[in-house]
């Protein structure tokens, strides 16, 4: 290295330079002991002697001294060199530069940001800054807290955020930061959840915008706030829920169920039929008036479990008031005809579940309802008009005492007819208009084993009704009740009267029991109460039910079944194959007998699948050792087939039609 010597006169300058520098400039010699210096370095020298720094002032290279008195700051950086030139005393040098005005700058930032921060954790706000490349996220401690991250950390990957992010939620969440991020908004706004790694959901409403970009316009750095809208949310839902929902069942109220039928006919196919059921409940204000209006409110929420329970999840249902409830259920299809077969299939079904008894404070009540129906095709009539012609056939159903019934323009006319019958059924029972016959079951060898109770009805004119017109009349009114009790008081006298007469001693009677009949609450005591008081033998009853009522509550009906068998009461299924009965079913109803359905044997000469049913059934019943009786046998082919198939009893007019007691004398002869 080239060293360049002044001449000897250049050192004024040099002394000159050094006197008038801001610097604090001083030599000592091996001793520590001041050898040169200018005015500041000799202060800074005595100061540090004094104050004991001189040792390890001369040691540490870079220091920075705290030289601050009461409010006068001074802050100064040493540089020390060591004199080791053969020319000069051994020694140190040492320079000091004032550094007050940049340490009391970088204070001051330092204080700024602290505030900074201060103020962002008081705004209980997740800020932080999105580096794209890298897909790192610089953020404060409040977004740690939204996200439920506990390790401290002030910077996260993307992928911890996203991961979080509720995932029904992640799809739309992350099309909004590309949409952004592409250019297509001006900011990023996004609400969703996050589940934090302890199970907890909570709400997130997040801003941001691109804050840095390439010089090709590549978005490089996004900005942003996160905060905490769980509370706002829950609110927003409290007042959805009074402003849309019946604050007792938690059902649509009026105003938004119309809201649905609007959109719904608004989005809907002009083509497919949609429906509204206006459903009204019977007895309710007799609950309210005496068990209290607490008792009407538990009544109320749990019907609306049962209609919620019975419609699929996109029918609207609504509690518009009251005791009055509607449906709105679309996508019917664009038959007519299918549309109104899945209504009364629908209508059957939620009044089957309302039907069943409610226990409220150790009280059972029955309550049933009755169902209006306008069935539609893009009607743009006002909402209210449309309601107005559900909630008459409501009202007609429910004064004609009619399960359900739908709105027509024949409406008043057909209802008339129905009226008629039901009068007419009223006045059967009070004026004895009924009468039973008995159709007889006959073994293969010919022999009568059973009878078949079948009620029949002749008008004061002499004019029979078909059961076939006036039964369902009775079942929708609830008449069918009173009407079997009838026919269980009739068929035990009649018992009792052959008891005494040669022959006919020990014959068993069938009697059809109503779905409806069976669901009653106190059919067993019924039972019981009218048996005993006939004075027969129980095992001389038999009881033929549908193969339809072990569709609903399996439980209620095993239990009614086991109690008629504990009575002796003998057990037959009716109509079987047309329903679901199973071998389970079967052996868990502890079934006796089964009455295959007159369709089947009338068809099954020319309907192979009708004979292979046929078949099925028996050799089930076989392996079961259930007694097998066929109905609607008419020609001697099907009796012939059925016998060699292992059918037991047969009954139809090729043996004999139905007869009045005193004709069935001669069987038994």
């Amino acid at each position: 290295m080239h060293r360049y010597r002044l001449p000897e006169d250049s050192f004024l300058i040099f002394e000159q330079i050094i006197e008038h520098s801001s610097n604090a400039i001083f030599i000592v010699d091996g001793g520590l002991m001041l050898t040169f210096a200018n005015h500041p370095g000799e202060r800074l020298y005595h100061h540090l002697l004094a104050t004991g720094q001189l040792a390890k002032t001369l040691t540490e290279d870079c220091a920075q001294l705290d030289l601050s008195t009461g409010s006068v700051p001074l802050w100064l950086r040493t540089r020390c060199v060591t004199i080791s030139e053969p020319q000069a005393t051994p020694g140190q040098l040492l320079i000091a530069t004032d550094i007050t005005t940049e340490v009391q700058a970088q204070r001051e930032e330092s204080l700024s940001r602290w505030r900074l921060e201060q103020t962002l954790e008081l705004t209980e706000e997740g800020f932080w800054l999105w580096d794209i490349a890298s897909g790192i996220i610089s953020h404060n401690q409040d977004w740690n807290r939204l996200f439920g991250f506990e390790d401290k950390r002030l910077t996260h990957h993307q992928d911890a955020m996203f991961n979080l992010i509720h995932p029904d939620d992640l799809a739309a969440t992350k099309q909004h930061f590309l949409n952004h991020l592409s250019g297509q908004t001006p900011l990023f706004h996004c609400e969703y959840r996050v589940v934090d790694p302890a199970g907890r959901q909570r709400w997130i409403l997040n801003h941001g915008k691109a804050v840095r970009h390439s010089e090709s316009g590549t978005v490089l750095e996004m900005l942003g706030k996160a905060k905490d809208i769980t509370e706002k949310k829950r609110r927003e839902r409290e007042m959805l829920q009074l402003a849309w929902q019946d604050p007792l069942t938690q059902l649509d109220n009026r105003n938004r169920f119309y809201d649905k039928i609007e959109q719904a006919r608004s989005q809907a196919d002009r083509q497919q039929f949609s429906a509204l059921l206006y459903l009204d409940l019977t007895r309710f204000k007799e609950v309210n008036d005496t068990l209290g209006h607490n008792a009407g409110d538990e009544l109320l929420k749990i019907i609306a479990q049962r209609l919620r329970g019975t419609l699929r999840s996109h029918d609207a249902l609504s509690r518009l008031g009251g005791d009055e409830f509607a449906v709105l259920v679309t996508d019917l299809g664009d038959s007519y005809q299918d549309a109104r077969g899945k209504l009364t299939v629908l209508a059957e079904r939620l009044l089957q579940n309302l039907e069943h008894d409610v226990i409220i404070d150790d009280n059972q009540l029955n309550i049933t309802s009755s169902i209006g129906i306008y069935l539609y095709r893009h009607d743009l009539a006002p909402i209210a008009e449309m309601m107005h012609k559900a909630d008459m056939a409501q009202y007609y159903s429910k004064k004609n005492q009619r399960k359900w019934m739908f709105w027509s323009t024949r409406l008043r006319e057909e209802q008339r007819q129905r009226d008629t019958i039901e009068n007419g059924l009223r006045r059967a029972l009070k004026e004895d208009e009924f009468f039973l016959e008995y159709q007889p079951q006959f073994s293969r060898c010919g022999s009568v084993t059973c009878l078949e109770a079948l009620l029949r009805w002749r008008t004061p004119d002499g004019r029979l009704i078909s059961p076939a017109t006036f039964i369902p009349v009775a079942e929708n009114s609830g008449l069918i009740l009173n009407i079997s009790e009838w026919v269980l008081e009739k068929t035990c006298a009649q018992l009792k009267q052959w008891q005494t007469q040669p022959g006919m001693e020990t014959v068993r009677v069938s009697v059809n029991i109503s779905p409806r009949q069976l669901k009653r609450s106190d059919f067993i005591r019924q039972t019981q109460r009218i048996v005993s008081r006939s004075g027969i033998d129980p095992q001389r009853l038999s009881f033929e039910i549908l193969e339809s009522a072990l569709a609903s509550d399996i439980d209620d009906v095993q239990r009614k079944l086991t109690a008629l068998r504990d009575m002796r009461i003998n057990i037959a299924l009716d109509n079987f194959g047309t329903g679901m009965a199973s071998l389970t079913g079967l052996r868990k109803l502890g079934i006796g007998e089964v009455k295959i359905d007159r369709s089947f044997v009338m068809d099954m000469e020319r309907n192979p699948d009708h004979l292979m049913a046929i078949r099925a059934m028996i050799a089930m019943c076989q392996a079961l050792g259930i007694h097998i009786v066929a109905e609607g046998v008419e020609e001697e082919t099907q009796f012939s087939a059925l016998c060699d198939m292992g059918c037991h009893r047969f009954q139809g007019w090729y043996f004999s039609r139905s007869q009045t007691p005193d004709r069935l004398v001669h069987l038994f002869s």
